[in-house]
């Protein structure tokens, strides 16, 4: 189970002049994660230091304690953030180095202004976790660059590719708020859908619930489910979702999410997509949805689920609906119907065209859009990033992705 197969660590607090074997061992734990202890041996000025920067690079409070927080990460089986360190050697450049760990420049967060490097510097690059929705074996699937599969319901059979694959879950995807208070209302409905979970998640590395939607009085109930589901998952992971519709804990009801971040091993944030046309991701808008998970869910739980198809408005009769599209689809439906490029109030590019009596606002993903989120993961330490859908992303997504970390290589459920 993870680095410390006894778990000896954490069961006190660590901090500076402590002294003891658990003190060895986090300095073990430290040396492998690329911090220079010196010779040091207790708890002393450099441990107290790589811990504090450890703290940082992670989300934590920085204090320079090893503390529960500071344990529940390092004792996780697999650290969902990795951190890398590469000592330069004389006659190494940066681009070099970046291309030796197959990530961009961008990725090495403390390259000094103009690239330059020095003999015996450290360069430190994130390798985090990025997730592909599966529906179809026709999506080109690169290998290299993902973590693991989400499979949805109807997803294809999959072929063989040495990644993790998680099922997402078909009870209540589309049914909304009154399907899922159906499944929380009794004990027999949840064991019933722990049951349906379990032989979902069969021969995988996990399930996904995408509950978007959970009703305030259904708060306790929710809670009782996951807490089910994690018992009948066992080593499985088990991810769940939280965002604007799953209320936080009132004194009327809620969702207590400092429990969600107890029971699951990765807290998913959808960016959701308007009714009204407007730009697809939004850097600001996801930051915002961040900070009102961030003061109870550690942010290296949290996976950012970020829409990277095109989506296709439909304007007829007073009414907006909308379509998502392959980002090819929708740059051929652009040319096809000689849409114009125009510009939205917030700096958005859309193609706009008529159809008979429809008017029809049509938004790719943009590239610059897509990094400013992937920043996002590094600026906040997430877990990482879900992609929705692979086979509809614009291509150029995949550098986009090296730019900012490298994919995490896991194993769960084993």
């Amino acid at each position: 189970m993870g680095l410390f197969k006894h778990r000896r660590l954490g069961w006190r607090t660590l901090r500076f002049k402590t002294a003891g074997s658990d003190v060895v061992k986090l300095q073990e734990f430290l040396r492998q994660q690329g911090y220079d202890l010196g010779e040091e041996k207790d708890y002393g000025y450099l441990t107290k230091d790589a811990v504090r920067q450890f703290q940082r690079d992670h989300g934590l409070v920085a204090d320079g304690i090893a503390g529960p927080r500071f344990f529940a990460l390092i004792l996780q089986k697999d650290l969902p953030v990795r951190r890398n360190v590469h000592i330069v050697q004389g006659g190494e450049t940066a681009a070099e180095i970046a291309a030796c760990y197959g990530v961009g420049l961008s990725a090495l967060t403390n390259l000094t202004e103009g690239g330059r490097v020095y003999p015996g510097q450290r360069l430190v690059f994130f390798d985090r976790e990025v997730w592909g929705i599966f529906k179809s074996a026709k999506a080109n699937l690169p290998v290299d660059s993902l973590t693991g599969l989400i499979l949805s319901p109807a997803a294809d059979e999959l072929v063989d590719t040495n990644l993790a694959a998680v099922r997402m879950a078909s009870l209540g995807q589309d049914d909304g708020i009154l399907r899922i208070h159906e499944i929380l209302g009794g004990r027999k409905q949840r064991k019933q859908a722990v049951k349906d979970a379990l032989g979902e998640a069969r021969g995988l590395a996990g399930f996904y619930l995408p509950w978007r939607q959970v009703a305030a009085p259904d708060g306790r109930r929710y809670l009782s489910f996951l807490k089910a589901l994690r018992r009948a998952l066992d080593q499985k992971m088990l991810l769940t979702e939280l965002g604007p519709g799953v209320s936080p804990w009132r004194l009327w009801g809620g969702v207590d999410y400092s429990r969600v971040n107890d029971l699951a091993d990765r807290v998913v944030l959808s960016l959701p997509i308007d009714d009204a046309p407007g730009s697809i991701v939004e850097r600001k808008k996801a930051a915002e949805l961040l900070a009102s998970l961030l003061p109870q869910i550690h942010s290296w739980k949290i996976l950012l689920r970020v829409p990277v198809f095109a989506v296709e408005w439909e304007e007829a009769a007073g009414k907006v609906s909308w379509l998502k599209l392959p980002y090819s689809t929708g740059l051929s439906r652009a040319f096809r119907y000689g849409a114009r490029l125009e510009e939205d109030e917030k700096g958005g590019l859309f193609y706009r065209y008529r159809r008979r009596d429809s008017r029809f606002y049509l938004y790719l993903p943009q590239y610059n859009a897509l990094a400013g989120i992937f920043a996002l993961a590094n600026l906040y330490n997430l877990a990482g990033v879900i992609l929705d859908e692979l086979g509809m992303e614009d291509p150029r997504i995949w550098a986009a992705l090296k730019d900012h970390f490298r994919a995490a290589k896991l194993k769960f459920g084993e």
